[in-house]
């Protein structure tokens, strides 16, 4: 889902569509935002395949029984639906290398939530409980990014640097107007990527548990998924401690 790391350096420019090629030792890493919905969660679908976590969060939003078949035309269409509301709602989807790599990012002043799923234990987890420690940890910013969602497409295995590209982007653009970015990494490997680019956990958190184990499996006596809130704080701020 995640490419190995590299050393490329991006700007996104805001206001415009193409926003041409990044500078790095390897050559540009072309990015670009875009309003190709479809395309973009093409990529996400291949990036998410197999992922226990996201398909229970998809579930969970959608009023899917845990103990219904949930085939993955059904998850890729629960996905392009969440894909297609936060675009909807003024969320910038930006693509690298040509649909490489897709995130998409709700900017600051421009946040929307998606109604609650009706589940009140998840419900309170991720609208609730994360809500507050959010407001924590960008506390003292000009406010944040928040990243819904950003993936690799695993079938290309030689095209390198898409995703470092959209975050040295995004964190420039964070660091210029004093704003943290903020982001649920939903498994441990995901994690200890992000700690990579400069994000920081903030909070550790679980959900599913009684209702399915790590697998995803149904088991009332499942330990569920481990998760992590994480932020990167703007240069301004952290050069100051």
């Amino acid at each position: 889902m995640l490419p190995s790391p590299k050393h490329e350096s991006a700007r996104l420019e805001t206001g415009t569509k193409n926003v041409g090629k990044t500078a790095g030792p390897q050559g540009g890493v072309p990015l670009s935002l875009t309003d190709d919905v479809d395309r973009a969660s093409e990529t996400l679908y291949a990036a998410f395949a197999d992922q226990p976590a996201n398909d229970y969060m998809m579930r969970k939003l959608f009023g899917i029984p845990l103990d219904e078949r949930f085939s993955a035309a059904r998850i890729n269409g629960a996905q392009h639906y969440m894909n297609a509301w936060y675009h909807d709602h003024g969320a910038e989807v930006v693509e690298a290398n040509d649909f490489n790599a897709v995130a998409i990012f709700t900017v600051p002043g421009h946040h929307a939530t998606p109604p609650r799923s009706g589940d009140p234990t998840f419900d309170s987890v991720f609208y609730d409980q994360l809500d507050a420690a959010k407001r924590e940890a960008i506390r003292g910013t000009n406010g944040y990014y928040y990243l819904y969602v950003v993936g690799r497409d695993p079938r290309d295995t030689r095209t390198r640097g898409s995703v470092r590209a959209i975050f040295d982007a995004y964190k420039d653009r964070a660091d210029c107007e004093g704003c943290a970015i903020v982001l649920e990494a939903i498994n441990e490997r995901a994690r200890r990527v992000y700690e990579y680019f400069g994000f920081r956990t903030c909070l550790t958190f679980q959900f599913g548990q009684g209702e399915v184990n790590s697998a995803g499996e149904l088991d009332a006596q499942g330990e569920g998924f481990t998760a992590y809130l994480m932020v990167y704080l703007p240069e301004q701020r952290t050069s100051t401690k």
